[in-house]
């Protein structure tokens, strides 16, 4: 069997990317490295991991900054590994709730990003509060597709789960930057899905 490989790709306007290493990029490589841990855990896979920054040049009209865009660098970069790609823009069209977009070893969020007076420390915060759930919720997806379960199966559960945590105060999932299981109200660094409780299908 192949090893599977999960690169995640921060997406950032050509002029921007510089700035952006510097305020997002330290947690963007370590919350790629918390996803590598948390897949392994609780899926039992162990992905080969790789992150980076992905400069882009705005287009013309036909060429704008799109979820099409991404499946075709996704394409070029070979569609047999896992592209997540981190973007400064929400899918024009999804049927997933978390401004975000899947497919078959393809997937994207919005990355959302507090003022940029903001200091690190509630940088770290915002985006674990903001951004990690999400990111947690389309992994689940496309972990859950790799494993065998069928898309109706698998999409149905994780957005019941997720409409758990969002609407009937079900508790996410908090870890510190060790990737240890913390209480909300300490020093935390990451946030997911409590995804243990789809252990039926896990």
């Amino acid at each position: 069997m192949a090893v599977q490989k999960l690169f995640f790709i921060y997406v950032s306007k050509h002029n921007e990317w510089q700035e952006r290493e510097k305020t997002d990029w330290d947690y963007v490589y370590s919350m790629a490295r918390f996803f590598h841990w948390w897949i392994r855990r609780l899926f039992n896979i162990d992905f080969n991991l790789q992150a980076d920054i992905l400069p882009v040049v705005p287009g013309k009209l036909f060429d704008r900054m799109s979820v099409a865009y991404l499946m075709r660098d996704h394409k070029e970069r070979g569609s047999n590994v896992y592209h997540f790609y981190l973007a400064y823009f929400k899918p024009f069209w999804t049927d997933c709730v978390t401004e975000g977009y899947s497919a078959d070893n393809f997937g994207m969020v919005e990355w959302k990003r507090p003022d940029n007076a903001c200091v690190d420390s509630m940088r770290s915060k915002y985006f674990a509060d903001v951004n990690c759930p999400k990111v947690s919720h389309l992994i689940s997806h496309e972990v859950l597709r790799t494993k065998g379960n069928k898309r109706k199966e698998y999409f149905e559960a994780v957005h019941d789960l997720w409409n758990r945590h969002l609407h009937e105060g079900l508790p996410y999932l908090y870890y510190n930057e060790r990737f240890t299981e913390v209480s909300k109200n300490t020093t935390y660094k990451y946030v997911t899905l409590d995804i243990k409780r789809l252990r039926s299908i896990l």
